[in-house]
């Protein structure tokens, strides 16, 4: 990986406002087991009901889709900006996604962080799980408010 690879990595999860208040043990853990991946316009980043283990993404630069389908039709949720994570419902509840995420620009760039370093951190960081909890149980009301109209 290249410096400016690292550099990027590092700041992102710094500035992320779920690791902010980690030591800088977990940060480096956190840095040394997460990838940028590069995703191009229209690409599925994670796919609705997929069963691989997937990563917990933050967006580095350019926007993501969200979307799900309901009744054979797709029902959009979120357009997600830098900054935003994604994919902690699958972390969390350790089950298949329950929506497709997409590049939305031209290039979607995304911070990969690793699933068993992540698991590990939920296990001993009570905020963290907190955190993603929330996020988790928002995105859920948002979406069922989303698919039932």
């Amino acid at each position: 990986m290249t410096d400016t690879a690292d550099e990027t990595i590092r700041s992102t999860i710094d500035a992320s406002p779920l690791f902010k208040h980690l030591s800088e043990e977990w940060r480096s853990r956190l840095v040394s087991g997460s990838e940028l991946r590069t995703f191009r316009g229209g690409e599925s980043v994670i796919s609705e009901d997929q069963t691989d283990e997937h990563p917990l993404y933050l967006i580095v630069e350019g926007q993501a889709r969200v979307w799900t389908e309901n009744d054979d039709r797709a029902v959009e949720l979120k357009t997600l900006y830098p900054g935003a994570s994604f994919g902690e419902v699958s972390l969390v509840s350790d089950q298949e996604p329950t929506a497709t995420v997409e590049a939305k620009s031209d290039e979607l760039t995304v911070l990969a962080l690793d699933h068993e370093e992540l698991v590990a951190l939920l296990e001993e960081d009570e905020k963290v799980r907190r955190l993603l909890e929330g996020v988790t149980l928002a995105r859920a009301k948002d979406t069922l408010g989303k698919v039932s109209d």
